[in-house]
């Protein structure tokens, strides 16, 4: 529906650029710079909840959501350019679908902010935009990826945490399907998969916001049973990338395993 029409596009144009908008793709990367490396990420976090991170685990939703202090992974130079590099890709996906002639609204500069209220409470964000097509119109969630992930999204598996986020967006927005375009960042080549809405995974995204909203600073929602360490002690990937493990795991160490640093519990002799 998009990446058959890019495609075609990249192969049949010179690649002559519109001008309303490259003016916009411009504005928009500015607007990124300027959220990525010129304001602070606390800015607008405290309180608030978003359709992008509610997929992830309660407790470093609930760390947040009450103003915890960081403790644990830092968000770096290097995680910085990652994040500037993967907004500049979408948004040039984005741009690249219109011009190819995708009947796509609600994008770069005119995204719209939408909201899922829970319990009291609500979720918020501004999706990559909306497609319509033979009178339908379908949520557009755009990603970029490594080859690595970009292979199991081939086959028609998506992260988790990417399915919470899009199909609340969808039951926010009131629609049934959603255009998923992946690039894979390391050679270009995009592939998109069209998805229905799940009333099981919007169900299982309200609990996770349910359990943040009716946390307090005293009583934090548990990690999920599949984020518990292995019988060798180490906990999964998500833990170590955790802003806030260090209040979370603290009988926890970072440990450089083949190249590569994971967490793992202390042996119960060496705990301080």
């Amino acid at each position: 529906m998009i990446v058959d029409k890019i495609n075609k596009y990249l192969y049949e144009n010179s690649l002559t650029v519109n001008d309303g908008l490259r003016y916009e793709v411009e504005k928009i990367a500015g607007a990124v710079f300027k959220r990525q490396f010129m304001e602070s990420e606390e800015k607008e976090s405290k309180g608030k909840l978003w359709f992008s991170q509610i997929g992830k685990c309660p407790r470093q939703l609930a760390y947040q959501f009450h103003g915890f202090e960081k403790s644990g992974r830092e968000i770096d130079g290097r995680a910085k350019m990652i994040f500037w590099t993967g907004d500049l890709i979408e948004f040039t996906i984005i741009g690249l679908a219109k011009l190819s002639g995708a009947n796509l609204i609600a994008t770069g500069l005119q995204q719209m902010r939408i909201e899922l209220p829970v319990n009291g409470g609500f979720v918020s964000g501004r999706p990559d935009g909306l497609l319509i097509e033979n009178k339908m119109t379908y949520l557009v969630e755009v990603k970029s990826m490594s080859s690595f992930r970009f292979r199991d999204f081939e086959k028609g598996i998506i992260d988790p945490a990417y399915l919470v986020q899009v199909h609340s967006e969808m039951e926010a927005l009131g629609l049934s399907k959603c255009v998923f375009v992946g690039l894979n960042k390391d050679n270009g080549v995009m592939h998109e998969i069209i998805l229905d809405k799940d009333d099981a995974i919007v169900e299982m995204a309200r609990k996770n916001i349910s359990e943040v909203l009716n946390s307090t600073p005293e009583k934090l929602p548990e990690p999920p049973k599949e984020l518990d360490h292995d019988e060798k002690g180490f906990y999964p990937w998500n833990c170590c990338y955790c802003a806030w493990w260090k209040l979370c795991r603290t009988n926890a160490e970072i440990v450089l395993v083949k190249n590569s640093n994971k967490l793992k519990e202390k042996p119960k002799e060496i705990i301080a």
